[in-house]
């Protein structure tokens, strides 16, 4: 997905409007509960193994992909576990890839460092490690709200960035952290019943 025209950006702000208006009022309070109850998973987790959020954050997010969120989460917990007593990543299993795996391992190690480079998981990592409402999580999920449709291709970093703008403007006229908004717009979107495509 290349750079977007200001059509293109009308667009996906009368789409996002279209799925933020069938919100439930339960969509609208887990939505804005979700990343502070991520966030305090990754405080518990940063206690226990004398880390810190954002280093807790990027392990996540490196084990994410093909993984559900409660087992990210164990798996996380597995790897941190298996850093403190020297294990080798071939020595656990995660629920996925070995290169995400082994990823993991050296972000614990602190050799590796999730960077802006890779904006969707550097936002989660922010949003997740510091609640950093600077920064949106822009998923397949707010793709498909946004452009209405599926979208193989991932966004450039200049149409990335022009999203994020557009999804924090939106936050803020409904009083809410781009973060929050995003997770209202996730929990609408993957309601079949709402998704429509064009």
């Amino acid at each position: 997905m290349k750079q977007l025209s200001k059509y293109q950006l009308k667009k996906v702000s009368d789409n996002l409007d279209h799925y933020f208006n069938k919100a439930s009022e339960t969509d609208i309070e887990e939505g804005k509960k979700w990343y502070y109850n991520a966030n305090q998973l990754c405080k518990d987790i940063a206690s226990r193994f004398n880390s810190d959020t954002e280093t807790v954050a990027q392990v996540i997010s490196a084990l994410s992909p093909r993984n559900k969120w409660d087992k990210n989460i164990i798996d996380t917990v597995t790897v941190f576990d298996a850093v403190e007593k020297d294990l080798d990543p071939s020595e656990i299993k995660v629920c996925t890839y070995h290169r995400n795996k082994s990823k993991a391992f050296d972000i614990v190690g602190k050799t590796v460092n999730i960077t802006n480079n890779s904006r969707k998981t550097f936002s989660f990592v922010k949003n997740i490690g510091n609640l950093d409402s600077n920064y949106v999580t822009i998923d397949v999920w707010h793709l498909r709200a946004c452009m209405m449709r599926d979208i193989k291709t991932t966004p450039t970093k200049k149409a990335y960035d022009q999203l994020q703008r557009l999804t924090l403007l939106k936050a803020s006229k409904h009083n809410l952290k781009g973060f929050e908004y995003q997770s209202i717009i996730w929990n609408v979107i993957r309601n079949k019943k709402n998704y429509e495509t064009v």
